[in-house]
């Protein structure tokens, strides 16, 4: 029996279209992509991923991917105007494409290495492959999986966990891999680990997805032809590595799915490295990049405890003060006018085998106050978050001072801190996105102050009233209203 499926016609994408969600196959997400709303893929690392690839495709279907500058902007309100993919030219791509994108193809699966199976002394497993299993002695996470008992995979969920694998695998020890005779046993860290990823929305995922092609060209894969399922030669791991593609080319990682007799079910996986030498890097499009005290560019890190909000000046507006760039898709989203939301995906990680959080959130509409589009509003909102950090930050110096007078422990931190931080950014969204959507800026740093000063007295719990106790709370108070000298503690 010929194990096969096809992800351009087998349902595998979590969509909504006004209901229920339901699967698609790639061909008819595209057919369909104008009275779709939104993809809704459960696993962020795996929808941040396939975003990308959607991009690509349709920079493919489109003609985007053969233009540059103007030629380029004016094909993009073209194919915008229309409303809908041309349908012919979406049959064209897949049918040209017919068993590339095969998960498990014989000599070609998609987006793996069927060397694998030869090269590699023993499987990884298919705990390893999902993110959210335990893995040989790593710490149980979501559920009670083990290596004895490994459950098998339906296919479309396995190609969710391959792509997040391919783009937020882990660096460090790995299954063995023997190339030419030589054996190595670790890789470098996919692309995205341990980043945050942002990407407009449209009216309809037709729009999403074509708002969401970088501009020039930049869609291909690392500026060659082809993209890895569309190549004919398999990669030498020991040569010269892909050109590391914005979109699908970056993979530090090689995967090999296994399936069970029938082609149900993924049953075992192979999780290895793919290349030995190092990639040029290419700023990624869709991450927020921050500078070093050495001059040197990194992407934003995914924080679990940090709130979307909290970075929304970072998207509308590149900031010399603080040293961010926005990310580029923002560019040229302002280009095209539109006023619609970002939606995020963030997986906090540590660069080897932490994988503590994975999150998505999207804001209200906030492309209309991009600087390009509304200068002053950008500026507004920049200066409304910088308040409400100055604010955050503040609050837990003063608390800490005031516990350690209460106190006359010098060298402990005490609870107060940690209290006064929790309570007062889980009500600062809420103060933040009230301001902004009201248009009262000016108002809203005072807003951000009185809230503190609630914070200070829920931590310090005032109503207790001993005398010690009120002296301290009126400390942090007092230091709370007082500006800090430059050169202090904020």
């Amino acid at each position: 029996m010929t194990t096969s499926f096809d992800l351009i016609d087998r349902p595998w994408i979590p969509v909504t279209a006004g209901g229920p969600s339901e699967l698609l196959g790639l061909r008819e997400l595209f057919v369909r992509a104008a009275v779709l709303d939104d993809l809704v893929l459960p696993v962020p690392p795996a929808a941040s991923g396939l975003w990308r690839i959607l991009y690509g495709i349709t920079a493919r279907v489109t003609g985007l991917d053969a233009l540059r500058g103007k030629d380029w902007r004016l094909r993009q309100e073209q194919v915008l105007d229309k409303g809908e993919f041309d349908v012919e030219r979406v049959h064209a791509y897949f049918d040209e494409c017919r068993g590339r994108f095969d998960l498990f193809d014989r000599d070609r699966p998609w987006m793996q290495d069927p060397r694998l199976a030869a090269e590699c002394a023993k499987s990884s497993g298919v705990n390893k492959l999902v993110f959210d299993r335990p893995a040989g002695n790593t710490q149980v996470w979501f559920g009670h999986h083990t290596d004895a008992h490994a459950a098998a995979l339906p296919p479309g969920e396995a190609a969710w966990y391959l792509i997040a694998q391919l783009y937020y695998g882990a660096s460090g020890r790995c299954s063995s891999r023997e190339v030419a005779g030589q054996k190595f046993a670790n890789s470098t860290a996919g692309p995205l680990r341990g980043t945050m990823s942002y990407h407009p929305l449209g009216e309809s995922l037709f729009e999403s997805l074509v708002v969401g092609v970088p501009p020039g060209g930049a869609a291909l894969d690392g500026g060659s032809d082809r993209f890895p399922w569309e190549r004919n030669e398999l990669p030498d791991p020991l040569g010269v590595p892909y050109p590391g593609g914005v979109l699908a080319g970056g993979a530090r990682h090689a995967v090999l799915l296994v399936a069970d007799a029938a082609g149900e079910a993924v049953v075992d996986a192979y999780v290895t490295w793919a290349w030995r030498l190092p990639v040029g890097e290419q700023a990624d499009p869709y991450v927020v990049r921050k500078q070093n005290m050495d001059g040197g560019w990194y992407q934003l890190p995914a924080d679990g405890s940090r709130a979307l909000w909290r970075d929304v000046d970072a998207l509308l507006s590149n900031n010399s003060e603080v040293k961010t760039h926005r990310p580029e898709i923002m560019t040229a989203a302002a280009d095209l006018g539109l006023d619609g939301r970002v939606r995020a995906y963030g997986f906090d990680q540590d660069g080897q085998a932490k994988d503590r959080q994975w999150f998505t959130a999207v804001t209200p509409p906030i492309l209309g106050w991009m600087r390009e589009r509304d200068p002053e509003a950008a500026s507004s909102v920049a200066a409304l978050t910088r308040a409400a950090e100055a604010i955050g930050r503040r609050l837990g110096v003063v608390l800490r001072q005031a516990w350690r007078e209460l106190t006359n422990v010098k060298d402990r931190e005490g609870p107060w801190a940690r209290a006064g931080e929790a309570y007062y950014w889980a009500r600062a969204e809420t103060v933040f996105w009230e301001y902004v959507r009201d248009g009262r800026f000016t108002e809203g740093p005072r807003a951000f102050a009185r809230l503190g000063h609630q914070a200070i007295d829920y931590a310090a719990d005032r109503e207790a009233g001993a005398p010690r106790l009120v002296r301290a709370v009126e400390t942090a108070h007092r230091l709370l209203s007082t500006p800090p000298k430059k050169g202090s503690a904020p």
